[in-house]
């Protein structure tokens, strides 16, 4: 699918000095932060359309990096606008990335950004044996969208697929960067650990978020081979089991072990962790039919592989309900 394929849209807003002013009070308080509405009045940049995809490049720890844009078709620069960020997976790329989330497609996504970084050899710090710094990176590419668009900095989430899933628990258990995301959801995550004998179901993962109270929704497939819902031992470091990972986030926010389990669609439930307020804070969806996939009811760039099929649902729907359920405060 080329990326030409965005059209442009026309953007109709009305949007009051007094009510700009009146949000970005209301944000002043997020404990990560004077990160304030910069953007906001601010033309787009050269090029850039609402309703497109743009190419971009920055210097982030020495390196030139790049990463694609998606300026929602409803944008409008005085209005604070909420931001996906999604990670590739593994010897994938952004434009991959993009192909597969459809967090461009208008059938899902009219009012957010969705970022795309493009990792160096096309995988992410936290996978063993690579070096790029792309906490720093995530950070310089936070700092340039709050500088050049209307972002709402209570409102940027993030996602990814398999090594960018790992890395998007990286920014969960990050003290710094914990508190930029509101939320965060991987799927089919790798979530190494440098830990040997592996033992999947006990082994130690290493966190520490800088708030309390964060958003974590996962996706695992029973028929994933590559990075098995029982957890392995792969590329010299443990990959931790499924329950056993999304247990220890329930732990860690405080919500316990016992979850709350719904049916999504065909062999496919969501264990929920915590009640009242908490309830669904710590998530996992788990489909016992597919493989190492982003699930989708339409034929993408996973499921048509051998052996594999579309889901019987679109993670895609849930990840945006469960983002607009939660912001910074």
């Amino acid at each position: 699918m080329a990326l030409s394929k965005y059209l442009v849209r026309v953007c109709l807003c009305t949007f009051t000095i007094n009510t700009l002013t009146a949000w970005a009070s209301s944000i002043a308080s997020r404990t990560n932060v004077n990160r304030q509405l910069l953007g906001c009045g601010k033309d787009l940049p050269g090029g850039q359309t609402v309703g497109q995809v743009s190419n971009v490049t920055i210097t982030s720890d020495g390196n030139n990096r790049s990463y694609f844009i998606f300026i929602p078709p409803a944008y409008c620069k005085d209005t604070p606008t909420s931001a996906i960020v999604s990670y590739h997976g593994g010897a994938r790329t952004a434009e991959d990335q993009l192909e597969l989330d459809l967090l461009t497609s208008p059938e899902f996504n009219t009012k957010s950004f969705v970022v795309y970084p493009q990792g160096i050899n096309n995988t992410w710090q936290g996978v063993p044996g690579v070096t790029t710094n792309d906490l720093q990176f995530t950070t310089d590419i936070l700092n340039k969208i709050e500088n050049l668009y209307c972002i709402d900095p209570s409102r940027i989430y993030t996602t990814g697929k398999s090594d960018g899933a790992g890395f998007c628990n990286l920014l969960a258990c990050d003290p710094a960067l914990s508190t930029t995301f509101a939320a965060f959801a991987p799927v089919s995550g790798a979530y190494y650990v440098d830990s040997l004998p592996c033992m999947p179901t006990t082994v130690d993962l290493p966190c520490s978020p800088g708030r309390p109270q964060i958003p974590v929704l996962a996706f695992h497939g029973g028929n994933d081979t590559t990075i098995p819902y029982t957890g392995e031992e792969r590329k010299g470091e443990c990959l931790p089991s499924i329950p056993h990972f999304i247990q220890e986030w329930a732990l860690r926010e405080g919500l316990g072990t016992t979850n709350i389990t719904t049916p999504v669609a065909n062999d496919t439930v969501k264990y929920s962790y915590g009640v009242g307020r908490d309830a669904g804070l710590v998530a996992l969806v788990f489909d016992s039919d597919i493989g190492h996939d982003w699930p989708s009811t339409a034929p993408n760039g996973d499921n048509q592989h051998a052996g594999h099929h579309p889901a019987s649902f679109n993670a895609t729907l849930i990840i945006l309900d469960f983002f607009q359920r939660h912001r910074l405060t």
